[in-house]
């Protein structure tokens, strides 16, 4: 069989659809992935070092990982029952999709969104069905009714606080679509450690709200791939029929449990990075942008008319942000995620620096 042949065999969405992709550039100030900057000590690398070394290599892990769910459990005040566990939250974003979309259910985006959401939609066949944030770039919930009573029995899915935006739902504002929603609502929470509601509380009487979380944020764990989903127990037994066996492996299951035995270290981190993003966004408010919006992620996006030269100016001095101009509503838009003191500090008076250096 010819390439061209094999090729055409692959589902024609798939063949269709934009790659996620990320350039693996080196820098010296890093702040396009919204990473926390904190590494963690030598202390606790040294703990999970220590068990790798006497943990049997040749062994499964877990089935189910019971030790990682009970501090998850203790962390989130949900019972164990109503969590899973996964390789990253998008490993989750993609269980439910497998669980609760396909061909004959719609999924609704609020655009622009985290792009991994089209993808998976589109990978399990369902219809994409968008509703756009507000000319300010806030969650327009009235429209977002509207399309839920216009496509009954969909898939929501809602970013809180919103990629790359950082928007937020209120607690009304969840209450008011679920109140309408006849479908379940995916509610993808990563970044609602920095500001947002929690929406936590809303689980126990919505069983059709799943929300989504990670450790790659505010635990500072992006290189682990740990995510996880809160829901009420007899949904999240049903999606777990899906979910691949052994899905974390035991050095993962082992330091997810370390970091959560820290919360008053991430706790610190969190209010540090929370004072330090609204710092540099007086300061970036201040600048001749075309828009700075305010966030209560770890990160903040921009609207600059020379983006493309802004991106090349901040690059040529080792400063990497990511360029979202490619999604919808973010023409001419950078988002540039929160550092350390001295990074914001350097990206900061860098950016000064193009606006002096590039008056009319």
């Amino acid at each position: 069989m010819k390439l061209s042949e094999s090729l055409s065999l692959i589902n024609e969405r798939i063949r269709g659809l934009k790659q996620y992709h990320l350039e693996p550039d080196e820098t010296t100030v890093k702040l396009n992935q919204n990473e926390n900057p904190f590494d963690w000590p030598q202390e606790v690398k040294q703990e999970a070092a220590d068990f790798c070394k006497n943990r049997p290599w040749n062994r499964y892990p877990n089935f189910i990982p019971d030790g990682l769910k009970k501090k998850l459990s203790d962390y989130t005040g949900v019972d164990a029952g109503g969590i899973l566990v996964g390789n990253g939250s998008n490993e989750m974003l993609l269980t439910l999709m497998l669980s609760l979309a396909d061909r004959q259910r719609d999924v609704i985006l609020c655009q622009p969104t985290f792009t991994v959401y089209r993808l998976l939609a589109a990978g399990v066949g369902a219809a994409e069905r968008t509703v756009f944030l507000d000319s300010n770039l806030q969650f327009d919930v009235n429209a977002i009714c509207d399309a839920l009573q216009r496509y009954k029995g969909s898939v929501l899915v809602l970013c809180s606080p919103n990629n790359p935006t950082g928007s937020v739902l209120t607690e009304s504002d969840i209450r008011k679509i679920l109140s309408v929603h006849t479908g379940f609502l995916i509610l993808d929470q990563a970044y609602v450690e920095f500001g947002g509601y929690s929406a936590i509380p809303l689980l126990e009487n919505n069983p059709n709200l799943i929300i989504t979380r990670t450790f790659s944020k505010a635990f500072a764990g992006a290189g682990l791939r740990l995510g996880y989903m809160l829901g009420s127990s007899e949904i999240i037994a049903q999606i777990t029929k899906i979910k691949l066996p052994y899905n974390i492996n035991f050095f993962t299951e082992h330091v997810g449990q370390v970091l959560l035995s820290r919360p008053e270290t991430v706790r610190q981190r969190v209010e540090f990075l929370v004072r330090e993003r609204d710092a540099l966004y007086d300061t970036l408010a201040a600048l001749p942008f075309d828009a700075a919006y305010k966030s209560a992620a770890n990160f903040i996006m921009l609207r600059c008319a020379a983006k493309v030269e802004l991106f090349s100016y901040l690059k040529n001095k080792g400063i990497l942000v990511r360029d979202v101009s490619s999604y919808p509503m973010c023409e001419n838009c950078l988002r540039v995620n929160v550092g350390t003191s001295e990074e914001n500090s350097v990206f900061a008076n860098a950016v000064k620096d193009f606006f002096s250096s590039h008056k009319s």
